[in-house]
């Protein structure tokens, strides 16, 4: 039974997947994320409902247009397969309740953010305001007493005053990195969309968790400089995807990492 639930939670995944895949393109193209239906961006032919199925569309067409034999970008597979996953290991960490559906949010929109920020090298913060509101919301009615946790809510991994607390650190540390780089090395070495996300981050894994992001982030960021970005030579870096890495990592091994201190 407990199987079964999974299934049909990853089969979600894999339909909110084809939607942030809509949100990832559209977005950053300033064009309607409900109007018109998804087509061919080369051939501009309408998309029928068959051959728009999630992953499986993707792997009967072979990575082509049914009409113009295009090949389809990866990029559309993969956010739907690691929707569908993330959907499936959230919900084991936190468990088959409603505070699942809140960490979802917050980590749906880094991963629409991480592959934004890959493609366009841009942010949009505007994509944080609903799981941000989400989250305090969930976060202060344990917060102030108004519910009691119970099998359809989990408190929070933070308190309301903690996660308050890691929104401001998260943000000012990285501002002040971003300041004390750009004077160093007399040009702009990290974006300012970088703060807010790191601010958001903050306010769900709290201070001083927030500096293992960092950490982790570091890490992932100079390993993919010297196997990718060097030998291309790009100096833009896209960091958004490595603090959604840093923070997916840290918040499944929240208590361990808590623990220490």
């Amino acid at each position: 039974m407990i199987f079964y639930y999974y299934f049909i939670i990853f089969i979600f995944g894999l339909v909110f997947g084809s939607f942030f895949n809509v949100l990832i393109y559209r977005i950053p193209e300033k064009k309607s994320i409900i109007f018109p239906s998804s087509f061919c961006p080369v051939c501009k032919n309408s998309i029928k409902w068959y051959d728009n199925i999630p992953l499986f569309s993707y792997l009967i067409l072979k990575g082509k247009c049914r009409y113009c034999k295009t090949k389809i970008s990866v990029i559309y597979p993969i956010v739907e397969l690691l929707t569908a996953i993330l959907f499936v290991t959230i919900f084991l960490k936190i468990g088959l309740n409603l505070s699942s559906v809140v960490y979802i949010f917050i980590f749906s929109s880094l991963l629409v953010n991480s592959f934004i920020d890959i493609k366009t090298k841009n942010l949009y913060v505007n994509i944080f305001i609903v799981p941000a509101i989400i989250y305090l919301v969930y976060n202060s009615i344990f917060y102030f007493k108004i519910v009691e946790e119970n099998f359809i809510l989990r408190e929070p991994l933070l308190n309301f005053k903690e996660s308050v607390i890691g929104f401001f650190v998260g943000g000012i540390f990285l501002f002040v990195v971003r300041f004390l780089s750009n004077r160093i090395m007399k040009r702009e070495g990290m974006g300012e969309g970088d703060i807010y996300v790191s601010s958001f981050i903050g306010l769900f894994l709290g201070y001083p968790l927030i500096f293992y992001v960092f950490i982790i982030a570091g890490i992932f960021g100079i390993a993919s400089y010297f196997l990718y970005y060097k030998k291309i030579k790009d100096p833009f870096i896209p960091f958004v995807p490595f603090l959604s890495l840093g923070s997916l990592t840290v918040f499944f091994i929240f208590e361990i990492l808590r623990n220490l201190y």
